[in-house]
């Protein structure tokens, strides 16, 4: 018997996610290159994240928000607090 495995999923949607990347300046462009993907750039700090495009009401994979966070902490955008507090607003 194969298990399939799950990824685990934070409780927040890609909606929400794609609101607080806009709240912080971020453009979004979608893209198709081995399947469908989204792709924010922040023109100010030159910062880049790419993520496969999901529907905006499903859950956010746990490897994503760490990728999201540590390119906003890496790139100077904000810092994992202040991502932190944006993130329960739009909660």
């Amino acid at each position: 018997m194969t298990e399939k495995f799950l990824a685990p999923k934070a409780d927040i949607t890609y909606g929400q996610l794609d609101k607080v990347l806009k709240s912080f300046g971020f453009t979004r462009h979608e893209f198709e290159r081995r399947g469908k993907a989204v792709q924010y750039d922040h023109k100010e700090t030159g910062a880049s994240i790419t993520l496969p495009l999901f529907p905006k009401k499903d859950y956010v994979m746990v490897h994503h928000l760490i990728a999201v966070r540590t390119t906003l902490d890496g790139f100077g955008v904000a810092d994992r607090t202040v991502f932190e507090k944006k993130l329960k607003k739009v909660g």
